[in-house]
């Protein structure tokens, strides 16, 4: 049995609200999540790795150095592998500032070695880069950890950012549902008194406004996830062409998603729960 008339038009609006409210928290929520693993898995790349960079002017030097210096990491516990990267590469890194400058063009680089590590902590930095300065005076051992520790502080501080947003859409989609219940309750009023009269309890009339403002909840949050997902997956696909990187790296992504199917649900439980608790308020005030 219905026990309220149909719905006015401004409460037919209520589940397009709800959907931009759950497409804004999905969105913040996935891109929180998705910052959190693509940092974790780009700084555990540079966390195991360092850079040697042998800055020597004269050519002969710089070579009997950066032997001598690969001779010393080679032979160091807790380095795998260390070796010299071509001057095409190391033109590569610079050509964000240099632009395109030819292979034969005589410019004066730098000698850069890749190092790889067993664990992060595999190797004491500071007595290496004490070892390397004796070794080879013109090299200078970079271990991103200065950079990185920026990153991740910028990370958290965006994380936070993020999952603030999402507090605030919930919090304000709860707002909303309780407007939308007391709206209801006043158009209703006369429906409700004459219901008492007939000898409704308060559990039948709430149980009205649940079925009601959890259906509202429901195709709200289905609009929302359906949105938010088509987001999502056009920024993969445009993200997909600018190659790996940090960038790329905490983009979200569209195989790990799933769990935006649960959205809905929860959009419906707490519009339910919402309209439930005021509903069963506003009646206990009437009687």
């Amino acid at each position: 049995m219905q026990f309220l008339p149909k719905q006015h038009q401004r409460e037919g609006l209520l589940p397009w609200v709800i959907g931009v409210m759950l497409f804004l928290c999905t969105l913040a929520l996935a891109s929180g999540l998705a910052l959190g693993k693509g940092i974790e898995r780009w700084s555990a790349g540079l966390s195991t790795n360092l850079t040697v960079q042998i800055v020597v002017e004269d050519e002969a030097r710089r070579a009997k150095q950066t032997e001598d210096a690969l001779t010393l990491l080679r032979a160091t516990p807790g380095i795998t592998s260390a070796y010299v990267q071509a001057e095409a590469d190391v033109l590569e890194l610079l050509s964000p500032w240099l632009g395109d400058v030819p292979f034969d063009a005589g410019l004066p680089l730098p000698t850069l070695i890749d190092v790889s590590l067993s664990s992060p902590d595999a190797v004491h930095i500071d007595g290496l880069k004490e070892r390397l300065a004796a070794a080879a005076p013109g090299a200078q051992l970079d271990d991103h950890q200065e950079w990185m520790s920026q990153v991740l502080h910028l990370a958290s501080a965006v994380q936070l950012v993020l999952a603030g947003i999402v507090v605030m859409v919930v919090l304000s989609t709860v707002a909303i549902v309780i407007f939308g219940c007391r709206a209801g309750l006043a158009t209703h009023r006369e429906s409700i008194e004459i219901m008492h009269l007939m000898g409704a309890e308060d559990a039948m009339i709430s149980k009205a406004f649940d079925e009601r403002y959890m259906a509202h909840g429901l195709k709200g949050g289905l609009v929302g996830v359906l949105l938010a997902a088509g987001t999502l997956y056009l920024i993969n696909y445009l993200a997909g062409e600018m190659g790996q990187g940090l960038i790329t790296a905490t983009i979200p992504d569209n195989a790990n998603l799933s769990w935006l199917a649960l959205l809905p649900l929860f959009s419906a439980l707490i519009t339910m729960i919402t309209a439930r608790i005021t509903v069963r308020r506003a009646l206990a005030q009437m009687m």
